[in-house]
Order: structure tokens, then sequence, then C-alpha cells
């Protein structure tokens, strides 16, 4: 085999090499990146349920408390 040829397929494998390691260290920087937006999606998601929930208590509580004060304003004793 001709000693160029033994260089340039060298050569192509050390291409090769560094493409793969281009793609993986792509891979690494960008994996944490989707991974705490995922995250932080997720939680944005649980912060707007716990809001509408809170809503829905303070509505519930609000129609029980106009519940409350119309039964108490009514005298049971009173024809």
């Amino acid at each position: 085999m001709n000693p160029n040829d033994i260089i340039a397929h060298q050569q192509a494998l050390l291409q090769n090499a560094q493409t793969w390691l281009f793609a993986y260290s792509a891979f690494l920087l960008a994996s944490p990146i989707i991974g705490g937006w995922v995250l932080y999606m997720f939680y944005a998601r649980l912060r707007d349920i716990g809001d509408e929930l809170r809503k829905l208590r303070i509505a519930c509580e609000f129609a029980r408390g106009r519940e409350s004060s119309n039964q108490a304003s009514e005298n049971p004793f009173r024809p």
C-alpha cells in the first residue's frame, strides 16, 4: 500500500472522528438546555393550574360566604 494512501486514509478517519466528536459535544451541550426548558415549562404549567385552583377555591368560599350570610339573616322563629 502506498504511504500516501495510508496518510489519506488516516486523515479521513481523523476527520470522521472530529465530526462525531463535534456532534457529541453539541448533543452534550444541548441536552441540559432542552431539559431545563422542558422542566421550566412543566413547572410553569403546574403554576398555572395552581392559580386556577386558587381562583376556584376563592370563588367557592365567596359563594359559601353569601349562602351562610343569607341563612344567618333569616330568623327561623319569625313567621
